[in-house]
């Protein structure tokens, strides 16, 4: 079995798993680590989670699957609207690696706390398929920090 075929089998596996045992309503997420052993790397952090996007994006399609893919990236606390370069973006990743995640089609409340659209460095999102949309979503923690993170779909 390719590496390929490997990931796009984990991808299936847990995208069904997640549609059928009510993980799209507990918010079950697939970390990309989780597809691969070799994507713990914080260097891969960004290749390997267009690479699970991909599949998962394909996925969705090949077996008619009436869901929202999602890929989110966690940022450290702060504020900051966008970033200009790669480099500057996954200086601002926090310790969680990447992951996927499955809405029901139609569903943006995943999306009511974005403070900004399309955040990315334009090198960054030119990687992902067409049409692909970014949000950078803020929220106050009950400690008064801010969390951060991006949600990228289609």
């Amino acid at each position: 079995m390719s590496v390929d075929s490997r990931h796009e089998s984990k991808i299936r596996e847990w995208m069904l798993a997640t549609i059928s045992n009510g993980g799209i309503e507990r918010l079950d997420d697939l970390h990309i680590d989780h597809i691969d052993e070799n994507w713990k790397q914080r260097t891969n952090w960004i290749p390997a989670s267009i690479s699970a996007y991909e599949l998962a994006v394909m996925l969705q399609s090949n077996l008619g699957l009436n869901v929202q893919i999602a890929l989110a990236f966690s940022l450290l606390d702060g504020t900051g609207q966008t970033f200009d370069t790669e480099e500057e973006f996954q200086s601002q990743l926090d310790w969680s690696p990447p992951s996927l995640y499955l809405f029901r089609a139609g569903d943006h409340k995943h999306l009511s706390k974005t403070v900004g659209f399309d955040p990315l460095p334009k090198t960054l999102a030119s990687r992902f398929p067409p049409g692909t949309k970014s949000f950078l979503l803020q929220w106050a923690t009950e400690y008064g920090t801010q969390r951060r993170s991006i949600f990228v779909e289609a």
